[in-house]
This record gives structure tokens, sequence and C-alpha cells, in this order.
């Protein structure tokens, strides 16, 4: 069953644009983790960035605001609606 299949070859919507986010910051996949766990999201593991970012694992809707505040962008950008943009303050 591929209830949360994006489309054929991907569980998520949002892992390109971590990734590509990641990279233009400089961040190693370790180095996101341990800043989330550093803000108290202990759940972001490296291993599960890696599954997000490659499309192999779903990324449930509180992880998408999660990785929005640690990249600086908004859910929105993530989600594919509208350009990149910091956050509002």
């Amino acid at each position: 069953m591929k209830a949360f299949w994006y489309n054929e070859e991907r569980k998520n919507v949002c892992g390109l644009r971590i990734r590509e986010l990641r990279q233009e910051k400089n961040l190693t996949i370790q180095r996101l983790s341990v800043m989330a766990q550093l803000a108290g999201y202990e759940f972001i593991t490296p291993n599960g960035i890696s599954k997000a970012e490659l499309g192999i694992r779903f990324i449930p809707d509180y992880e998408v605001s999660i990785f929005a505040e640690l990249l600086e962008t908004t859910p929105e950008y993530l989600l594919g609606f509208g350009e990149q943009g910091g956050k509002e303050s």
C-alpha cells in the first residue's frame, strides 16, 4: 500500500528542498541533527534526515515546521509553495 507516497519515487514533497537549503548553508546532515537536538528535537536523527532528503521516509507535518525553523525558511517553501525567503520576524 502506498498511502504515504508523494509520487512513484518519493514519500515526501520537501526532502529535496531540505537538502538544497542544508547545502546552501554549508551544513552537514550531522550538524543539522545536532542543531535539532540542541533545539529540543531529539527525535531528528542523521539517519532520519538522510532518508527524508532521499525521499524514502514520510515527513509528518510537525517535522516540516521543525525543518523550516532550523533552516530559517517557511513551511510553505519546503512544501513547494512560493519562493525562498527567510522567516518573518
